[in-house]
């Protein structure tokens, strides 16, 4: 007998979508609850999005919900947990984010075989995420902008969508001092996988050139070429230490749907300028701990970049603004409070 069913992402995708899912189990344990997280293992390349693997997955699941005494759905599209609709056993879901925002994201620069998959898979998908949503007790989304999406998808009243944001640990800043050297060769930091053409890494290397004596680290997966004045670490178990070497945090993404790179450059007390790409948004405004820029373009970022290093003072306030924000609004404590209420309910 399963006390806690959890729906998830296959934790080899990493990134937004593993920190969630780990959010969730984590919290649930420390509730004295004993999660199980069932998920569908995701192939690379277009079967990502196919459509069979997901119902699938959904009759291999549904026979281990039967046992469950709770069913939650807690990854980043709803369309996973087509499981516990066919359980016909009461649920809730945490989603990311909905698919056809995240497949807007993730359209521009994909090879045409990606762009049949899509076609061919995204009405099948996005009847499984509208029956998810649609069949849950309650629904929750990860940011003000992941609320929208979720509700547009699932053709929902804004306001019967929740939100729990993902909780933020383990990121420190580097010494003021540390920080303040970097000014002399300012380092521009991104994370992500170079070829996810959602993350749009192309944007940061086509500004570098603009912006003199600075570098561009990027921290995972590489582009096939790395040019002049950049850096690619490749894939490392963990991003905090390299992030501590950066003056400043990129994220040129065309969708996210809370985006965890930006939450965690602002916890190590990197400002933050980002694209207009929906979740980082509010996260930046809030805080005061970065730039969000009108649009995407190379000449914008780079003309931004250079007029904040050209401000030391304001790049130290947003340092410490984006930090204290953070630790106050994603805390573990806050998270584990907001799911406790979501659990009672």
């Amino acid at each position: 007998m399963t006390d806690l069913a959890v729906i998830g992402m296959d934790p080899a995708f990493g990134g937004g979508a593993k920190a969630q899912t780990d959010a969730f189990l984590a919290a649930a344990a420390e509730f004295g609850r004993d999660p199980e997280l069932f998920y569908c293992r995701m192939p690379s390349g277009v079967r990502r999005l196919d459509a069979g693997n997901q119902l699938a997955f959904a009759v291999r699941v549904t026979p281990r919900l039967h046992e469950a005494s709770d069913i939650w759905i807690a990854t980043t599209s709803a369309s996973s947990g087509y499981g516990a609709v066919r359980s016909g056993r009461p649920y809730s879901c945490w989603i990311g984010t909905g698919l056809a925002d995240e497949w807007a994201g993730r359209r521009p620069g994909l090879r045409a075989s990606r762009q049949v998959g899509l076609r061919v898979n995204g009405p099948i998908l996005r009847q499984l995420e509208r029956r998810v949503l649609q069949g849950a007790e309650r629904v929750y989304a990860t940011s003000p902008w992941s609320r929208a999406s979720v509700a547009r998808a699932g053709r929902l009243d804004e306001d019967a969508v929740g939100i729990l944001p993902i909780p933020v640990t383990g990121f420190e800043p580097a010494p003021d001092e540390e920080w303040r050297a970097t000014l002399e060769r300012p380092v521009l930091a991104f994370v992500g996988r170079a070829d996810d053409t959602r993350k749009n890494v192309r944007l940061l290397l086509d500004a570098v050139p603009a912006i003199p004596d600075a570098r561009a680290l990027l921290i995972g997966a590489p582009p096939a070429q790395v040019p002049d004045r950049v850096e690619a670490t490749g894939p490392v178990p963990s991003v905090a230490e390299h992030l501590r070497r950066a003056t400043l945090f990129v994220l040129p993404s065309w969708q996210e749907g809370f985006g965890i790179a930006a939450a965690e450059a602002l916890a190590t007390g990197l400002p933050v300028v980002t694209t207009p790409s929906g979740g980082p948004d509010a996260l930046v405004r809030d805080s005061g701990g970065g730039v969000v820029l009108e649009g995407f373009s190379a000449e914008e970022l780079a003309a931004t970049v250079r007029e904040l290093l050209a401000d030391p003072p304001r790049l130290e306030q947003m340092r410490r603004l984006g930090r204290e924000y953070v630790a106050r609004e994603h805390s573990p404590v806050r998270f584990r409070e907001l799911l406790a209420d979501a659990f009672r309910s």
